[in-house]
């Protein structure tokens, strides 16, 4: 872990719609419950971008280890995000991969601007507005998992969930009370290791916000991008360069859309 003051960054992936082909084509056949493919396909969706606030200034992404189960965060980190996109959802897409090694598509550059010591305080700074396609109004983002009942996660219509082998089941498959073991789940995480959130602010260049959510418009990126270090499950610290790099790219792939 780089140590304090230094600018390093940390490149982190996460799955989303394009991840694997069978959540694609569940999406593409379901565009009501799946307007927005490059967000994290679980209820509690942590990674949060906010996709829906209705301006930049609005836009206040959370981390909350639901997903990697981090909790040390400390302002001025900073994370991209990354997601492996399916060959054939590539295909599917016309996107064009580098077939030599394991592609992405870079989603969102961020930097942690306030740490909430637990879910629920972090929960106390929110007001009610639309954070994920459905609900349409929740009390606060959907990856502060403190409440015994899922009030902010996605409907089970928007989102996967997995069994007790981790085997993974689109909302077509899922069998009744999964979606509801899968909030408890996350629940019983954030409550076992005293989870932290992390306020964060997009990197911006040109005005363009580093937040690209249309897998269409992504850059594709490979380990070349950052001097040819594999991607693990933990991620990887990169630096000083490379980082400015990728964040431009997702920023100014938004200029087309």
């Amino acid at each position: 872990m780089p140590a304090e003051g230094s600018e390093r960054t940390k490149l982190l992936t996460f799955e989303s719609w394009v991840s694997r082909w069978e959540w694609f084509e569940y999406a593409r056949a379901n565009p009501e419950h799946v307007p927005i493919l490059l967000v994290d396909r679980s209820p509690c969706q942590d990674p949060f971008f906010d996709p829906y606030a209705r301006s930049h200034g609005d836009r206040r992404p959370l981390i909350t280890g639901l997903c990697r189960l981090r909790k040390n965060f400390r302002v001025g980190e900073r994370f991209i995000y990354l997601t492996r996109i399916d060959p054939r959802v590539s295909q599917a897409l016309g996107i064009y991969l580098n077939l030599k090694g394991s592609s992405y598509l870079g989603v969102a550059a961020l930097e942690v601007v306030s740490v909430w010591p637990s879910h629920a305080a972090a929960a106390l700074s929110f007001s009610s507005r639309r954070y994920v396609v459905e609900p349409m109004d929740t009390p606060y983002p959907p990856n502060l998992a403190f409440d015994h009942e899922p009030v902010a996660a996605a409907v089970a219509a928007s989102c996967i969930v997995h069994d007790a082998r981790n085997r993974a089941y689109t909302p077509s498959t899922a069998r009744d009370g999964m979606w509801k073991g899968e909030y408890r789940e996350y629940r019983s995480r954030q409550e076992k290791h005293q989870l932290r959130a992390a306020e964060c602010r997009l990197e911006v260049e040109d005005g363009r916000e580093a937040l690209q959510l249309d897998p269409c418009w992504a850059p594709v990126l490979t380990s070349q991008d950052w001097d040819g270090q594999q991607m693990n499950q933990n991620g990887i610290w990169i630096g000083e360069e490379q980082p400015v790099q990728i964040w431009k790219r997702i920023a100014l792939s938004t200029a087309g859309i």
